[in-house]
């Protein structure tokens, strides 16, 4: 059983805007543990009031919100010391995230080796199928939306890997920089792919295709 725990003080930093410069105050009810992997309720961002967290030892790592546990993400926090970026950009000019209860996830190291196969993922409602080899390349075999790119070897925060994808032919199309992230609490999806380029996010659930893959 979980037990959830309330965050410390309030932290206030520094969000840049992706649209000129412009800076907004992001004020986060306490900041996020170094060195975990957790699910927490939030209020006073746009983008809904579930959040998850993937952090390294230092502090560096991302945040994804969503409308509620299941839901697509709607914004990516990258978080780096006491610089925190949104993307996309705020829409007012603060963001305030009121961190309220704290929930570990099941996470572990990976590597694209042990990832290696086939797959299919939902892209704003439309499928995508492509594989992942053991190199990490990643190439589209089908479906309404081509998926493509690269899965980099290691990342700073245990159980996320980086990821370049490349979208096309669907209305998701478009260049995204984000996360592979594996984790138990994501099964049946053998791990899940959260990205952004610049002005929406992009998420999905990897589901293997074939008995012995993910």
């Amino acid at each position: 059983m979980r037990i959830p725990y309330v965050l410390p003080a309030c932290l206030v930093l520094a969000a840049c805007n992706g649209g000129g410069g412009a800076q907004s105050n992001v004020v986060l009810g306490g900041a996020p543990a170094p060195g975990q992997s957790t699910a927490f309720l939030l209020e006073g961002d746009p983008a809904g009031n579930y959040g998850e967290a993937f952090m390294d030892a230092e502090g560096k790592g991302f945040i994804v919100v969503a409308p509620s546990d299941g839901q697509a993400a709607q914004a990516l926090y990258r978080l780096d010391g006491d610089t925190v970026q949104r993307a996309p950009a705020a829409l007012s000019g603060a963001v305030n995230l009121n961190q309220s209860s704290v929930m570990k996830l099941r996470t572990s190291a990976v590597a694209p080796a042990q990832l290696a196969g086939r797959y299919t993922v939902l892209l704003g409602g439309l499928s995508a199928d492509f594989t992942l080899d053991a190199d990490g390349k990643v190439t589209a075999t089908g479906g309404a939306c081509q998926l493509s790119g690269t899965v980099q070897a290691s990342g700073g925060v245990p159980g996320t890997l980086p990821v370049a994808l490349t979208v096309g032919g669907c209305t998701a199309e478009g260049k995204y920089q984000g996360y592979l992230i594996r984790s138990a609490d994501y099964a049946p999806g053998a791990f899940r792919l959260v990205a952004d380029d610049g002005k929406r996010v992009l998420d999905g659930y990897a589901i293997a295709v074939g008995a012995g893959k993910g």
